[in-house]
């Protein structure tokens, strides 16, 4: 299989500073006391429709915010909710990008304005770290930054340096519920992308690693030890492509690639989001045995109807399995299932089989290409063969 390179978008964006490829991380981004679970990598659920490629470190005053939510939607007006712990750096880096979503009241459960930072650190010439949804920055940050208002992007000026920050300094906040974390390196390119030149417009995606690699030891177990994913890669996995095979991601034809390209398609009055044209026939990432649909294209099924599917279904007796289906198959119909929580960390799910949601039918009828046709209300015993209203989806 041929590994199509993007252009070089994502690497060391500083003057000639940095040094070396390799580093251990030596400090944990959220305190250890602090961390409740980290989900892994790969989840699927609403716009993030193909595998996330970051992991969600949830924090231990989730039940805290979770109970001033529900004040503040309530119509109280209790104190700001201010999340109580740091962010720190896992190692000697520059940060080289921070930009700042646009910020809004009342949000996820705040009183007041959140802030909400995207954070980019490189700490060797190949490894960096992002932090997504932090909740403020530290006042060493802002004080060589400058404030930042909502929808602005900090970098450095063109042959200045970097902003220096050392292993265990305190970067910001976390976010409400927590805070995504992940790592990438630029030596390990993925194999499961058939073409990753399309997501050029998240050009570190094809680089993402599993970032529990990354720490040192004991550090390493003990952050191992707060992911409910228990098979490897703990950290978990995004990318299932294989050339010729169902398995992986795919894009609505005439949408081009992951960030929506030049997609004419309208959900309503309005161009639909980029996600709209993806899909993603998968593996569960807490469960890696278990099949998943999902689907960014509003097929009709309702969250009351699914409960906790959010996009992405289960499949009726768990198979076929979609890495064994090819142009050789013909026809494949799956019946779409429900899903409901298990655990008490309500992350992992199983599939309701009793509450079938509608029929999925799929053909490979190329190594890069697919016709699809979702069916609602009827399982996939019903229907006999594909409608005027198929589509074609590509790699």
């Amino acid at each position: 299989m041929s590994f199509e390179t993007p252009s070089s978008q994502f690497q060391w964006s500083g003057p000639s500073e940095c040094s070396g490829e390799d580093v251990s991380f030596t400090v944990s981004p959220v305190d250890l006391d602090a961390i409740w679970y980290v989900e892994p990598m790969g989840k699927l659920h609403g716009g993030h429709v193909t595998p996330t490629d970051h992991t969600y470190i949830n924090h231990t005053k989730r039940t805290e915010f979770e109970t001033h939510s529900q004040a503040v939607q309530g119509g109280q007006a209790p104190e700001p909710w201010t999340p109580p712990y740091d962010v720190r750096s896992p190692a000697d880096g520059f940060i080289v990008d921070i930009g700042a979503f646009p910020f809004g009241p009342a949000s996820y459960g705040y009183s007041g304005v959140m802030e909400d930072y995207r954070v980019v650190i490189w700490h060797t010439c190949a490894v960096s770290t992002i932090y997504i949804h932090m909740a403020g920055l530290a006042p060493e940050i802002v004080s060589a930054t400058g404030e930042s208002s909502g929808g602005s992007d900090w970098r450095p000026l063109p042959g200045s340096l970097p902003l220096a920050v050392t292993a265990g300094q305190i970067i910001g906040r976390v976010g409400s519920q927590g805070i995504d974390f992940s790592v990438h390196d630029t030596r390990q390119p993925s194999s499961g992308f058939v073409v990753p030149s399309h997501y050029q417009g998240e050009p570190w995606k094809i680089y993402t690693v599993d970032p529990f690699d990354y720490f040192a030891e004991p550090l390493r177990s003990d952050l191992r030890a707060k992911s409910p994913r228990t098979v490897g890669p703990v950290g978990g996995k995004i990318d299932y492509d294989i050339d010729g095979r169902l398995v992986g991601n795919w894009f609505l034809e005439g949408t081009v690639d992951y960030s929506g390209g030049s997609t004419t398609t309208f959900c309503g009055t309005r161009p639909c989001p980029y996600w709209n044209g993806h899909l993603a026939i998968a593996y569960d990432h807490i469960d890696g045995s278990q099949i998943r649909i999902s689907i960014g294209a509003d097929v009709g099924i309702t969250e009351e109807q699914c409960n906790v599917c959010q996009g992405a279904y289960g499949v009726l007796g768990n198979g076929p399995d979609p890495a064994t289906i090819g142009v050789e198959s013909g026809l494949v119909k799956y019946d779409l299932v429900a899903r409901v929580h298990v655990g008490e960390l309500r992350v992992e799910t199983r599939n309701d089989e009793s509450r079938i949601l509608g029929a999925f039918l799929v053909q490979v009828l190329e190594d890069r290409s697919i016709r699809v046709e979702v069916t609602v209300g009827q399982s996939a015993a019903q229907i006999d063969g594909f409608s005027d209203a198929a589509n074609i989806y590509r790699r």
